[in-house]
């Protein structure tokens, strides 16, 4: 059974993100992609004309998991009488980022903005567009919003340490 290209770069993106994860940008050889997919490095430039692209789609594969996982979280709320809320996005970004590559894939990205603009062009879009969508769905001010991206960031850093928080 052969796949279309839409699901071969859907199949690529989920590897590529991995190997990003744990190699970051700079350090990924798409050379090593292509080998885990059992392709040609040719033929994974032919689905994404770059490694910057392979990348940004990782990017937004990365944020569309987290939203999914988020707008999954307000719509159970919801089916069960609750106002969805801040806590259910929160709890829904932990149980995200209980998956080491989506964890380290957005240290990777947030690291890759620093030195590429096209990367950080996208982060940042990205970022932003999960800032909206959190207030939009949950009615949430942009101060409250702001509170749970920060929370959200303390828990990436210490989630990567291996370390609890405070208290």
């Amino acid at each position: 059974m052969r796949s279309t290209a839409v699901e071969r770069r859907s199949d690529a993106a989920r590897v590529a993100l991995s190997h990003f994860a744990r190699g970051g940008y700079d350090g990924t050889a798409v050379s090593a992609i292509a080998s885990e997919l059992g392709v040609s490095q040719p033929y994974l430039f032919k689905l994404f004309t770059s490694k910057s692209a392979l990348f940004l789609e990782c990017v937004n594969l990365c944020y569309d998991m987290i939203e999914r996982n988020a707008i999954s979280a307000l719509k159970a709320a919801s089916e069960h009488g609750r106002v969805p809320s801040l806590d259910d996005i929160g709890d829904a970004y932990q149980q995200s980022i209980a998956d080491t590559d989506l964890l380290m894939f957005q240290l990777q990205a947030w690291a890759a903005s620093g030195a590429h603009p096209e990367i950080k062009a996208v982060v940042a879009a990205r970022f932003v567009r999960s800032l909206e969508l959190g207030r939009e769905m949950t009615g949430s001010s942009a101060d409250e919003m702001n509170e749970l991206f920060a929370r959200g960031a303390r828990l990436v850093v210490t989630s990567a340490l291996g370390i609890g928080l405070l208290t």
